[in-house]
């Protein structure tokens, strides 16, 4: 390493990757700056195109979130208010004439009357087709004359959907929906109040703000000609994220619009080109000597990158993808470049340290996994010996000494198994027999309130598990499962071959007790238990992390609760079919 230090050190400066690219960018720059400074760093179109850039960005910018969200804010509100109000829901049950249909009404409408101030529009209404009445919160029916008779012959989508009406001599954006059949709830907006924000922009001097229906009529004032409207109306199409020229008598106009995503309108912005370019000079006879110039140099730039950088870099990447296959041979080659020196001498030695320590770190890793292997399955031993010693206070307790008696053989043969589950796998039928010695001890603490049946066939009970991968699961469904009164709590396990696939077998393991309550499945079923061990689901969480360790994604868990009751945990593994024979065993 000090070796490679000294060595750049003592590069000369005109060998470094710095300076070469340094020099590449003058090659590429200075004769772009000269250039652009003979013309005067401008052309039109340039001009014309970034105004139009930015204008557009402004006008999408001010259509989300100044029209597009009050509408949507203003059409969520409504719904809300037709699904969720009392008096507008019970309204068309009452004629008109009554008192309680007047009384209602006149709380609905204060309370939209209330909420108006939160919403920048100009009314809400209240329409009763039934009675064909139109109540508004501000204003009063005359102003909304051609509203009520559209109410009353349309019908209204229930999306709350804003339409372009006509009324009188404005033009305003309304929405209704039906909180029932015959009752309408909606909002009225004058389209002039919407582009209120959009008069704030600076668009130099003359320009102007218009909105235009779906056609292209012009739904505000405008100063357009005539033939200036049937010119828009024929570029509608070019607004959506560009921008067109319209000519007009006093000179060209640029125009940029944008559709809103809520109603039919669209906001057109009209900029006059002559406050853009009244300050700009350039040449355009020399405009066409840019791109040739911009080709020529960015091509001999390109030549002395790849040349200088990317073939070096090119043999780096394949040398790291060797590496990550697994070919600690390959070497690369030492450059001229002091950086790209360094950069292949790091490579070199990392390969050689990499090919020296790859044995050691496996060897280590494997050690590792067979001491965390064993701790885990000594983890598990503490948990049943604490319930044991439970029952065996239990029954002491109630003097019953004749299944003391019995406990003390079961727990024997129980300590047998526990003292020999050092190895790593033992057969199935000797967990299954396990499992049978800790049932009967509950059946003693339970009389009369537990039963089991096991169910394995002769080739699976050779099969070879991790020690204590079913017994958890059978503990968990009594401690959790078991109910007090009624039937007797069954515990049931059965292994089956799959037929689908030779390799692997089932063990199921089901109880006719409560099951699992909806959000312990939701978890049991997510997984998401299995990011630490807490202290709950303990047992699970080690019999699940060791079959991970012992055989990856191969081996499954899956939980579910029965189609008639009670819990079942259903376990895929490998079948491994060890030196000894299986069993079947039938309670």
């Amino acid at each position: 390493m000090n070796k490679l230090v000294k060595g750049r050190s003592e590069v000369k400066l005109f060998q470094s990757l710095q300076f070469k690219l340094i020099i590449g960018i003058f090659a590429m720059l200075v004769p772009l700056v000269a250039y652009h400074l003979y013309t005067n760093f401008y052309a039109i179109q340039v001009v014309r195109e970034k105004v139009a850039s930015s204008n557009n960005d402004l006008v999408d910018l001010f259509m989300q979130s100044k029209v597009d969200q009050v509408l949507e804010d203003t059409s969520n509100y409504l719904l809300t208010r037709a699904a969720g109000d009392p008096d507008v829901l019970s309204l068309n049950l009452y004629p008109d004439n009554d008192g309680e249909y007047q009384l209602r009404k006149a709380r609905i409408i204060n309370r939209l009357r209330d909420d108006l101030v939160l919403y920048r529009i100009n009314t809400f209404f209240l329409y009763s087709r039934k009675a064909q009445d139109l109540t508004v919160t501000d204003g009063n029916y005359k102003n909304f004359g051609e509203l009520a008779g559209w109410l009353q012959k349309s019908s209204t989508n229930d999306n709350a959907e804003w339409t372009i009406l006509r009324n009188g001599d404005e033009y305003g954006l309304f929405t209704a929906v039906h909180a029932s059949p015959d009752v309408m709830l909606g909002a009225w907006i004058d389209v002039d109040n919407l582009l209120v924000p959009f008069r704030q922009l600076n668009l130099g001097g003359g320009g102007e703000v218009m909105m235009i229906g779906p056609n292209g009529e012009p739904l505000t004032p405008s100063s357009l000609s005539d033939t200036g409207l049937d010119d828009l109306r024929h570029h509608l199409k070019s607004l959506d994220g560009s921008y067109f020229v319209l000519e007009q008598p006093e000179g060209k106009e640029l125009a940029v619009g944008t559709k809103s995503a809520q109603s039919d309108i669209r906001v057109v912005v009209l900029v006059p080109e002559r406050s853009l370019l009244q300050r700009l000079t350039f040449f355009v006879r020399a405009a066409w000597l840019i791109p040739l110039g911009a080709v020529l140099v960015l091509g001999l730039y390109i030549f002395l990158l790849k040349r200088v950088l990317f073939r070096p870099l090119s043999d780096l990447i394949r040398g790291m993808r060797r590496i990550i296959q697994g070919d600690l041979n390959f070497r690369l080659a030492e450059d001229k470049t002091s950086e790209l020196l360094f950069l292949s001498s790091t490579y070199n030695h990392m390969a050689d340290q990499i090919k020296q320590l790859r044995i050691g770190i496996y060897e280590q890793e494997l050690r590792v996994k067979q001491a965390e292997l064993k701790h885990l399955q000594v983890q598990i031993n503490p948990h049943f010996y604490l319930n044991s010693l439970h029952i065996i206070y239990s029954l002491a307790t109630l003097k019953l000494h004749g299944n003391v008696q019995k406990m003390a053989l079961y727990l024997a043969d129980y300590f047998k198994f526990t003292i020999r589950t050092n190895r790593t796998h033992v057969a199935l039928h000797e967990e299954i027999k396990h499992i049978s010695n800790y049932l009967e001890i509950q059946k003693l603490r339970y009389p009369d309130m537990l039963d089991f049946e096991m169910h394995i066939p002769v080739p699976l009970g050779a099969s070879a598990i991790p020690a204590l991968t079913v017994q958890p699961f059978v503990e968990n469904a009594i401690i959790h499962g078991i109910r007090m009164e009624g039937e007797a709590f069954i515990v049931r396990i059965e292994a089956k071959a799959l037929t689908d696939d030779p390799e692997l077998f089932t063990i199921e393991i089901s109880d006719n007790g409560v099951g699992f309550p909806p959000e312990q499945l939701a978890q049991l079923g997510s997984g998401s238990f299995m990011e630490e061990a807490d202290g709950n689901h303990i047992g699970i969480w080690n019999v699940m992390y060791r079959l991970r360790l012992y055989f990856g994604e191969r081996a499954a868990v899956e939980f579910a609760n029965g189609v008639t009751g009670g819990a079942v945990v259903k376990l895929t593994l490998p079948l491994q079919l060890g030196s000894d024979g299986g069993g079947h065993v039938h309670v």
